[in-house]
């Protein structure tokens, strides 16, 4: 009987047909097949077996370069999530590839793998995986099918490096198909054998690329859970919805936000982090506080604070709620984790002082420090460590007019992180600290830029 009522759950999706594990283990077993070149299908749809000499001898090969790639990711640190994810890529570029060699040999979208793991686990991997594609296209494919690979791939590399428009993707595809091009007509030009269908294949291998590269990156940020350049520069619009609430309910919070955000962006660009995600986690670090913002200072218009009834325990837990209230609406609205990762990681496990005097000063004597800390995650990247110096140099800098005594205070904030550890597990060197003070400084300076309080009227 439950069993029954399990089936007829309608939370559960259903397939409207079975498919049996023989079939699905054939489909498995015909695609890795395929994608190692044991055979290959003719115009005519007829399969031609390959020489079992021939698929020892490539498989030999595919070995000792998957070996090395391997060995590559383990020392380069790579998730099992962010490996999978390239595998995966390799995976579908080397089995399209197979796919239409019968037919249109060279428009395979070979630069597809190397671009989407350059983007989004990392410049190195991006390059080994271009590497790799490249040498096992050229074991499976046509002549020149690897070179053309090679040099398609690290031109979609260098684009995706920068990365900021829709455009750029279909520029690199134009780019890709340029590049192709002339590494088609030189090749053939030296060994022979050219063909214009070919030519004209390997040129339309560009765009074909930066329009799979277009469909497949919402996938491609669902899977890893790392947001695209593209998807950061629409996190940026104002008009987001998310920003909008945080305007709305929220607006001493949305404008130290902001702040925040100019800040980390400069310090990120002082010691080569990235800037573009910086600044978004500067905007949307302290979405939680959406949920009951009249509980922090910056939004209390008034002189009223509600606080002043709350026992000190009562307000620390309101208070370190906004991480959790956070995580959980940045999730309902879309954000990816790496965007996420800087609402626990912007506080640590930092003290919320003005709570813990207080408590002091009320008699609880038997209170300890560590009892108003939160209890949140450390800064693990050089972008969540930069903003957890912004935010507290942003709040503390609000005290001080006109720029005074600004790089005293910022050395005195960075200074009680350190000593209280909350850089601990931060990937920052002191030659970088001292460029993020520098950042801190210069971008603090251009806020509290003096104006004169009066201005000379004109004589007559």
């Amino acid at each position: 009987m439950r069993r029954a009522k399990a089936r007829a759950n309608p939370a559960e999706p259903s397939l409207p047909f079975r498919i049996s594990p023989e079939v699905e283990a054939s489909g498995l077993l015909w695609a890795a097949l395929t994608a190692l070149g044991a055979f290959r299908l003719t115009p005519l749809l007829e399969m031609q077996l390959v020489s079992w000499a021939q698929i020892a001898a490539q498989g030999v090969l595919l070995a000792l370069a998957c070996g090395a790639f391997g060995l590559y990711a383990h020392r380069a640190k790579i998730s099992p999530r962010l490996m999978g994810f390239t595998v995966g890529l390799i995976f579908l570029t080397v089995l399209l590839a197979q796919i239409v060699y019968p037919w249109v040999p060279y428009l395979a979208p070979t630069p597809l793998a190397s671009a989407l793991v350059t983007l989004f686990v990392g410049l190195p991997m991006g390059v080994a995986t271009n590497i790799f594609v490249a040498l096992v296209i050229e074991l499976l494919g046509p002549p020149l099918s690897g070179l053309i690979a090679l040099a398609g791939g690290f031109v979609a590399i260098l684009r995706v490096t920068r990365l900021n428009r829709l455009s750029d993707l279909a520029v690199g595809g134009l780019e890709i198909a340029l590049v192709n091009a002339l590494v088609y007509w030189s090749g053939t030009a030296i060994w022979g054998d050219f063909k214009p269908e070919a030519l004209l294949w390997a040129t339309l291998s560009g765009p074909f690329t930066a329009l799979l590269m277009m469909g497949l990156l919402p996938l491609a940020e669902q899977i890893t859970q790392k947001t695209s350049p593209l998807g950061l520069m629409e996190l940026l619009n104002p008009s987001h919805p998310l920003l909008d609430l945080l305007r709305e309910k929220a607006p001493g919070t949305y404008h130290h936000s902001f702040n925040v955000a100019d800040l980390s962006e400069a310090a990120a660009e002082a010691i080569g982090a990235d800037p573009l995600l910086a600044k978004v986690g500067g905007y949307y670090h302290d979405i939680g506080k959406i949920q009951r913002p009249e509980f922090f200072l910056e939004n209390q218009q008034n002189s009223t604070n509600p606080h002043d009834n709350l026992a000190p325990s009562l307000s620390k837990t309101i208070i370190t709620a906004h991480i959790r209230e956070g995580i959980e609406l940045g999730r309902r609205y879309g954000l990816k984790e790496d965007v996420l990762q800087f609402i626990p990681q912007h506080h640590g496990t930092s003290v919320i002082r003005y709570f813990y005097v207080k408590a002091l000063r009320e008699g609880q004597e038997e209170c300890s420090m560590d009892d108003f800390r939160y209890d949140a995650e450390l800064p693990k990247t050089k972008e969540t460590a930069i903003l957890m110096l912004a935010d507290g140099v942003e709040a503390a800098s609000r005290s001080v007019e006109n720029g005074a005594r600004l790089e005293e205070l910022v050395e005195q904030v960075i200074r009680d992180k350190i000593e209280d550890g909350q850089l601990a597990e931060a990937p920052l060197t002191l030659a970088e600290l001292e460029k993020i003070k520098k950042a801190f400084v210069a971008t603090l300076h251009a806020m509290k830029h003096g104006r004169p309080i009066s201005f000379p009227r004109a004589v007559k």
